[in-house]
């Protein structure tokens, strides 16, 4: 088969290489100039995405795949030349971009939503923050990207005012935003696949830390650290009240596109289940990690996106920690600037084929001889671990990074044992079935 990769995280790698290593012709083409280079060496890049869209039609039996947001445009007009497309659209890039449209969907499916306000700039939340007049504990959310933490959480009127002075400060009035008040619980996400007409393959649940440093201390990433499961169960707790038996005939209206749609919620210690934001896109580090549990990959993708039979997945526990160099978490490093970590080299013995064993990269790129970084973001990629208790797999998460991986300025968190078995625990108290491995 014949593959087409539209990016603009540039973190896919490892699905790309594995896409080319079970015997699809691959290539790649990402919109962002600074991630051009991600791949080099491993996979075939494409000039343009007009070039890599006939390529994509030249092929049979043939398929594109956008794995990040922000790129509907571009699905929409392959899928009006009759490509075979999975994840990207107009609907699902506002669904996660607008949060006050995503709200709205999941209000219409009956998600609990906790109290908010809605914005329309920076400059507006600010004048309301300068007019509450409890200590209400807020998270202030927005729709533009600020850096490396656009979620910030602040538990005063005085502390949210000096926050949104910055922000205005900082990144002038323009963007939509909102004020959500905080509820005390984990956050779980839920995801599914959605083929076009129904749901198809198995829920995928993660638990993830996003804050940088060990302790939850430091801005907010992407995903520190995540451990992740399958289950072909619909009865469960979180997912009726969360949604998803009323999701599937609003997506048939709306004509929602082939691909994963990600509810990411709050569950209280009650048994609660708050919306909290929609991820309708693969997930960095959550996919990244769930699928080394799919058993092929490219059938699986080809299956969600003209409607076959997807393959049984694993039901073991997978375990990722997300490695990087400096400057990360800083995400607007360019290969210009001085000290960027372009050419930071990695290697050892257990680096492999990249996707297979412990070691799943992200933006790298093939060197002379070894692996190097192609990308000033410094996201090296993840250390993963499956199929055991989750003390077991931590330490041999920490074993690897530390003595079988040489990469100069190696960062990644060494608290995810501790911190995802006190979220199973307090899950497991609301009432919340979590995998057993958890809790080994």
């Amino acid at each position: 088969m014949r593959i087409g990769i539209v990016t603009e995280f540039a973190c896919g790698l490892s699905w790309w290489k594995r896409l080319a290593d079970e015997g699809n012709e691959v290539k790649v083409w990402s919109k962002n100039r600074e991630h051009k280079f991600v791949g080099e060496g491993i996979v075939n890049n494409s000039g343009t995405f007009w070039d890599l869209l006939y390529w994509v039609r030249a092929g049979h039996p043939s398929m594109m795949l956008f794995d990040s947001s922000g790129l509907g445009d571009l699905a929409e007009e392959a899928r009006s030349r009759g490509v075979v497309v999975v994840c990207g659209g107009k609907f699902m890039d506002r669904l996660e971009k607008d949060r006050g449209f995503g709200f709205s969907v999941a209000e219409a499916i009956g998600c609990k939503l906790p109290p908010y306000e809605d914005f329309n700039s920076f400059e507006e939340c600010l004048a309301f923050a300068r007019e509450m007049t409890e200590d209400i504990p807020v998270y202030f959310k927005s729709d533009r990207f600020l850096d490396s933490d656009a979620t910030h959480g602040s538990t005063s009127q005085e502390e949210l005012v000096e926050y949104l002075e910055y922000i205005v400060r900082t990144y002038g009035s323009h963007g939509k935003c909102m004020l959500q008040e905080k509820i005390d619980g984990i956050p779980l996400s839920t995801s599914r696949w959605w083929n076009g007409r129904e749901w198809v393959g198995p829920i995928t649940y993660t638990l993830e830390h996003k804050k940088f440093l060990a302790g939850d201390v430091g801005p907010s990433t992407g995903c520190s650290l995540n451990a992740v499961w399958f289950s072909y169960s619909e009865e469960a707790q979180v997912i009726q009240r969360t949604g998803w038996p009323n999701l599937e005939g609003l997506l048939r209206q709306k004509q929602a596109p082939p691909g994963l749609y990600d509810i990411n919620s709050l569950v209280t210690p009650t048994g609660e289940c708050y919306f909290l934001e929609w991820t309708p896109r693969l997930g960095y580090d959550s996919e990244m990690t769930s699928g080394r549990l799919i058993p092929k990959l490219g059938r699986f993708l080809y299956a969600v996106a003209t409607g076959g039979e997807v393959p049984r997945c694993s039901d073991d526990l997978a375990y990722a920690i997300r490695l990087g160099v400096p400057p990360y978490p800083w995400e607007h490093s360019k290969k210009t600037d001085n000290k960027s970590c372009v050419g930071t080299f990695i290697s050892g013995p257990g680096v492999g084929d990249l996707w297979s064993g412990e070691f799943i990269a992200y933006q790298v790129r093939q060197g002379n001889p070894l692996l190097e970084m192609a990308c000033a973001e410094g996201i090296v990629g993840l250390v993963y671990e499956q199929g055991q208790g989750l003390s077991k797999m931590h330490e041999k998460a920490l074993k690897f990074a530390s003595k079988k991986l040489n990469v100069p300025g190696l960062l990644y968190r060494t608290d995810g044992d501790k911190v995802l078995l006190e979220d199973a625990k307090k899950l497991r108290a609301a009432g919340v079935t979590v995998h057993k491995d958890l809790f080994s």
